[in-house]
């Protein structure tokens, strides 16, 4: 038997920027658009699934992001820009919270300048509070 249909993935890379990833660590991530293709005679024809991720290069670490943040992230990239508020961003709060709002909960995070320690995001800037290990 000879089977005409099937379904197909393609992934597109929208954009890449360093980020403090989740794991403690500040890597590059990708973010990548993951289309779900039913295909006839192995053409694609009728996407029906989209999922928008965050893939930290480093470890590996897979987020699923709202369409909305992996557009304004594209964006941003595209502008030369980095996430809003921090030139080494910390790690995407999921989900958005509202439109355009890219900021993660207050709470400890690696230090952005590279150092052994761990420095206080107050939910809107990095704080002078420093936690050393």
């Amino acid at each position: 038997m000879i089977f005409i249909f099937g379904f197909r993935t393609r992934t597109a890379i929208m954009a890449t920027l360093s980020l403090a990833c989740r794991n403690g660590h500040i890597a590059a991530h990708r973010i990548v658009k993951r289309t779900r293709w039913f295909t006839l005679f192995f053409i694609p024809v009728i996407p029906f699934s989209r999922k928008y991720r965050s893939v930290c290069i480093q470890c590996g670490l897979t987020l699923e992001i709202p369409k909305a943040a992996a557009e304004e992230i594209a964006a941003r990239s595209a502008e030369g820009g980095a996430v809003p508020n921090d030139p080494v961003s910390p790690p995407l709060h999921l989900p958005v919270r509202e439109p355009g709002a890219m900021t993660p909960p207050a709470g400890w995070y690696p230090d952005p300048a590279g150092s052994n320690a761990r420095r206080y995001w107050d939910g809107q800037a990095w704080t002078a509070a420093i936690e050393q290990h």
